[in-house]
């Protein structure tokens, strides 16, 4: 083979190619479309121009000239819309070094120098202004060249002499300032700064604005940070630097300026303890006061003030809060500041809040074309009466604020601010009923059914009527009670409720015609819940009307088909139920399929009360012994059929086993805890395993995933609990649970998988690592084999699975060998390093004499191994090809057939041959 001729190409000068590149660079920049890679060619240019040496040659002369048409390029960029912001700055720093270079290659004059340190301050703060520290530096090195330069040279010949030479001097501190509060330090700012103590009187007007904005930005960075102390000192050095000229020699801006810094100023020095920094911060905030009283910015800074003092006066603070609210052009904005301040207000004095904000309602907002502000102060006005304690105070002004709403505004009040209105109205009036205080609730029922909420709905409004009745009955005034129920529409006065209550006043009223008529309409209105009619038959006991409460019982037993009647105790009713539902599924002659179903809607049921009643302190009925007898029974039922009945029936007992525990106290002693968690744990892998075994036999996609999702809660649940479990038992129990566990944790990956929740299936594998269980990794390989998971994903898992199994003692190594295969071919086209990695796992394990690698398993792995490296070597890929033979090669060594294969596969390999 012949040998390659290398030509060394002529090496092109730093210069020529910065000569180069800028000529190139002008075109670019003055066609419409920029290269995406211009922006990191400006800047590996602009590195090789800080490494240039100069010559005095007609090349570095140019490059003033080159530099500044880039400078003047870049003022017309701005107004291409292709050139972004970074892009300009890039070019005006590259500019810039071109200028400086020209002109320490030629000596250029003092007024050149002057040009460029302009340059370079423009350039600076444009750096700074766009986050370019590093390049922000990197120029005003560059400037600190010329204003040295320009301090020793003698510049009264210049048209602008000294002066233009001290103020451009100046300009170069202020850079330095502002890169050193950029770079985080702080430190250095500060000496920047102090070169300006002597002479900041003389500072030009721009330049002492720019000092002041930029001293300002500073201690606004130092309280954003909140660093109050250095903020205020700052702040001051800014609010001095201003004040330095007289407002009359400033720009037009400088008054906002000076505002904005004795405000920034002001919010410091309150966030300062102590009563100094509290009255500098008054003296400051009277002063922005005393000459703009009508500036928005300056009331609420006071008001701030305000909030940070203890005991503040109330009244001064609501008085702002009306200049406020007279001044200010309502906006969103204005508006949730102002709301804002009233909730503080609130809190230091309620009726002072409803004044303002009924000020601000009446005669603000009133007429603009805002419902939902109106909605919002009404809402607000609601909550702050409702939270006062003067109920006869606060409510009549209340009233009096509904009334001149109503009287006053076109708008009704919108449908969620009523409903939000009602219920802060329907706490008091709960609150008002439970202190047997039945004036003050019907005080708050009548607001709460005021015009102004005419949008509630019948609803709503039928339930405030409702407890109006209530409060009728409860001071016995039964004509009232008629009267409300008149009032109300014909829905709300059909409704079972409202009947039961009429049930009631024509027990206590002894009307008993509109008992019977009462009670008829809730028997016809009801469907399976009979709990109106089971609360009439206690109705009529407790009011000692006999045959209303045997009409009421005998109404009960017809609607109540699986509840307890009045007088008998539900948990022992349902109790006996169960034991002659139990006796019928014992019985042959019994139709299975109606006694099963009736056992499973006994067992729902009965959990279902016993949720209602243990809500019920009083109530008593499923203590703790009767939750102990259903849930027991309930799980061991479902325990002993579990292979017999259908596995939807099955499943409805383990849940109503599960809603039994939920109803069990948590401050019950640790060892009970601890066994209801191992109850609770056992029914989880009962319905764990039921679903899989549901969603295996499904055939509808949506009615699986489904089941699979059913299958992953009850997992969780069960490991939530596991670790605090394991750690406690012992023996056959210990080992028992573990095994539960791991099964569970197969079924929790199946269901991961089938949900191709791919994350989640992977992190399952990792928690499977302390079961150490080879069974459990052949079933994990097993499921993720067959699935329709993506080839990276099935790649990860696998491997998961192959690290995890290594370190198993006793492996079944075909099984091994098995998945190394499968991960092998598929990580071979798609993930070659992790196939390369096998390779070495593989060879180690057959150097293991512990270890018997399948022979057949490693003499596919060589050759598959070995042709891979062919194909490299067809490819012309020589090192992948020798890396793979000789990897090919290593695997043959761990077979044990003397030799054989890796003597004909080290022959193919010598065979090969290679160009030099």
């Amino acid at each position: 083979m012949a040998p390659v001729r290398s030509h060394r190409r002529h090496e092109i000068g730093p210069l020529k190619k910065i000569s180069d590149f800028t000529s190139h660079l002008q075109q670019v920049l003055a066609s419409k479309e920029k290269p995406s890679t211009l922006a990191t060619d400006l800047l590996d240019h602009i590195d090789q121009l800080a490494e240039v040496r100069l010559r005095a040659d007609n090349s570095s002369r140019n490059l003033d000239e080159e530099g500044t048409k880039l400078w003047n390029l870049s003022s017309k960029l701005k107004k291409d819309e292709a050139a972004s912001s970074k892009l300009i700055c890039l070019v005006r720093v590259f500019s810039c070094l071109l200028l400086d270079c020209g002109h320490r290659s030629t000596a250029g004059s003092t007024p050149n120098a002057i040009r460029i340190l302009k340059c370079a301050l423009k350039t600076t703060k444009l750096c700074l202004d766009q986050g370019h520290t590093a390049l922000a530096e990197r120029i005003v090195e560059k400037a600190a060249y010329y204003d040295e330069l320009l301090q020793q040279s003698d510049t009264t010949g210049h048209e602008d002499g000294a002066t233009l030479q001290d103020d451009l001097s100046r300009e170069y501190y202020v850079m330095r300032v502002a890169l050193a509060w950029r770079q985080g330090r702080l430190d250095l700012a500060e000496n920047w700064l102090a070169k300006f103590d002597d002479s900041t009187n003389t500072l030009n007007p721009v330049l002492t604005e720019n000092l002041a904005d930029l001293l300002l930005e500073i201690g606004s960075d130092c309280s954003s940070k909140v660093s109050y102390e250095a903020a205020a000192k700052w702040l001051e050095r800014a609010y001095d630097a201003l004040m330095s000229r007289d407002l009359d020699e400033l720009s037009s801006d400088a008054g906002d300026l000076q505002t904005a810094i004795m405000h920034a100023l002001a919010r410091a020095l309150m966030k300062i303890p102590g009563d100094e920094a509290r009255t500098k911060a008054w003296n400051i905030a009277n002063d922005l006061d005393s000459g703009a009283s009508d500036r928005l910015a300056v009331l609420i800074l006071k008001l701030d003030l305000f909030d940070t003092e203890a005991g503040a006066d109330s009244q001064e603070y609501c008085n702002i809060l009306f200049r406020i609210i007279r001044m200010i052009h309502v906006t969103e904005t204005t508006f949730k500041t102002v709301l804002h301040y009233i909730h503080k207000l609130r809190s230091q004095s309620h009726n002072l809040a409803h004044t303002v904000l009924d000020e601000f309602l009446l005669k603000r907002l009133i007429g603009i074309e805002k419902p939902e502000w109106l909605d919002k102060i009404l809402v607000t006005i609601v909550w702050n009466i409702t939270t006062s304690a003067n109920v006869a105070a606060e409510t009549a002004l209340l009233k009096q604020t509904l009334d001149s709403l109503s009287a006053r505004s076109s708008h009704p009040t919108g449908p969620s601010a009523t409903h939000a209105a009602q219920i802060l109205l329907w706490k008091r009036i709960e609150a008002s009923y439970i202190r047997d205080a039945y004036a003050d609730a019907i005080v708050w029922c009548q607001l709460a059914l005021h015009q102004s909420f005419d949008k509630s709905g019948e609803l709503n409004l039928g339930k405030i009527q409702r407890k109006l009745l209530l409060c009728s009955l409860s001071t016995s005034d039964f004509s009232e009670a008629r009267t409300i129920f008149s009032e109300m529409s014909a829905s709300a006065q059909t409704a079972q409720e409202t009947q039961y209550l009429m049930y009631k006043v024509g027990l206590r009223s002894g009307d008993t015609d509109l008992a019977s008529e009462s009670l008829e309409n809730i028997y016809q209105k009801s469907t399976k819940d009979a709990t109106l009619l089971y609360a009439c038959v206690l109705e009529a006991q407790h009011t000692g009307q006999g045959a209303q409460a045997v009409a009421a019982m005998q109404l009960v037993l017809e609607k109540y088909n699986y509840g307890s009647p009045p007088g008998v105790n539900l948990p022992a009713l349902l109790r006996c139920t169960a034991r002659l539902l139990f006796a019928d599924l014992e019985d042959p002659g019994t139709t299975a399929d109606s006694a099963v179903e009736a056992v499973c809607k006994l067992f729902g049921g009965a959990a279902a009360q016993a949720k209602i009643r243990r809500r019920d302190p009083a109530d008593h009925s499923f203590d703790l012994p009767e939750l102990d007898w259903f849930s027991r029974n309930t799980y061991n039922l479902a325990l002993k059929v579990c292979s017999e009945w259908s596995l939807p029936q099955t499943i409805r007992l383990v849940q109503s086993c599960l809603k039994f525990i939920d109803l069990y106290p948590t401050d019950m002693d640790a060892g009970t805890l601890a066994d209801l968690s191992l109850r609770r744990m056992f029914c989880n892998f009962l319905a764990g395993s039921l679903l899989v075994m549901m969603a295996r036999e499904e055939d509808i996609i949506e009615a699986q995933l489904q089941y699979y999702l059913s299958v992953r809660q009850h997992a969780k649940a069960f490991h939530a609990q596991y670790q605090s479990q394991i750690g406690s038992l012992r023996g056959g129990a210990k080992h028992d649970l573990s095994r539960k566990a791991s099964a569970l944790l197969s079924f929790d990956f199946e269901a991961a998988v089938r949900l191709k929740a791919w994350g989640d299936a992977s992190q399952i594998v990792k928690d499977s690592k302390e079961f150490e269980d080879s069974k459990l990794y052949g079933i994990l390989a097993d499921v993720v084999l067959s699935s329709e998971a993506p080839t990276e994903t099935m790649i990860i898992i696998l491997q998961q699975i192959v690290n995890l199994s290594w370190r198993i003692d006793g492996i079944d190594m075909i099984r091994l060998a098995r998945w190394v295969r499968c991960l092998f071919q598929l990580a071979l086209t798609s993930k070659a390093e992790i196939a390369e990695f096998l390779l070495d796992q593989v060879c180690a394990l057959a150097r293991d004499d512990k270890m018997v690698y399948p022979a057949e398993e490693l003499e596919w792995l060589a050759t598959t191994a070995f042709n891979r490296a062919v194909d490299f070597y067809c490819a012309s890929q020589d090192e992948d090809c020798k890396r793979w033979a000789e990897k090919a090669l290593e695997v043959t060594r761990g077979a044990r057939d003397e030799g054989q294969l890796h003597e004909l596969l080290e022959s193919k390999y010598m065979g090969l041959r290679w160009e030099n």
